[in-house]
């Protein structure tokens, strides 16, 4: 009998070493760049002044780091994210912070699920009005901290609880750690009638 998995290509991991050089990596900073659009984002120049330089390049000529900060900008979309992010990055499946905070987004996009080493998720100061939305976060395991205050949704009654009974794996809300009370009134009861916006 032929056993097709001996055909199958090993994954090759990244060297320990590198994932933590990805980790300690600057940020790659395109904050407050007039932004619109990221279908030319591999054309902009990142800013260094915020984190002092820029990430370092690896041997395929890509950044070597794990966070994009995309804030202060006018996104309506992120249509493009997955290909600017692996044109951009070294490895691109160890992106584990995104900062699309102060843009114009009206909804969560589903293109964050490609990250699925996503930690950090910053989506304050936009205009997203459905709690619903945050959902589409839920299959993103290893999120801990996001934030949404500065959004429409912000201002429900029952906004925190309602955003832990949907993201359970969350560590921190808004700069805020989670507290064990929060948890465990995040209950499906609790969060069972969404409350209009104040």
């Amino acid at each position: 009998m032929n056993d097709s998995s001996q055909n199958v290509p090993k994954i090759q991991l990244p060297d320990p070493k590198f994932v933590q050089d990805i980790k300690i990596g600057k940020p790659l900073d395109y904050s407050s760049k007039n932004l619109r659009t990221l279908d030319k984002l591999i054309n902009e120049t990142p800013l260094s002044v915020r984190v002092h330089g820029v990430p370092v390049r690896g041997v395929n000529k890509r950044f070597i780091c794990g966070a994009i900060w995309l804030n202060n900008n006018y996104l309506t979309s992120l249509e493009g994210l997955n290909k600017s992010v692996e044109e951009l990055l070294e490895v691109p499946a160890y992106l584990t912070w995104i900062d699309v905070s102060y843009n114009e987004f009206k909804n969560i996009g589903q293109e964050f699920l490609h990250f699925q080493n996503l930690r950090i998720l910053y989506m304050h100061g936009n205009q997203i009005n459905d709690i619903m939305d945050v959902i589409k976060l839920k299959s993103l395991l290893k999120l801990r901290t996001l934030t949404l205050h500065g959004n429409p949704i912000s201002r429900l009654v029952n906004y925190r609880s309602l955003v832990l009974f949907y993201l359970p794996q969350i560590k921190s809300l808004d700069f805020s750690l989670i507290t064990r009370q929060e948890r465990s009134i995040a209950s499906p009861i609790a969060c069972s009638t969404i409350n209009k916006i104040i």
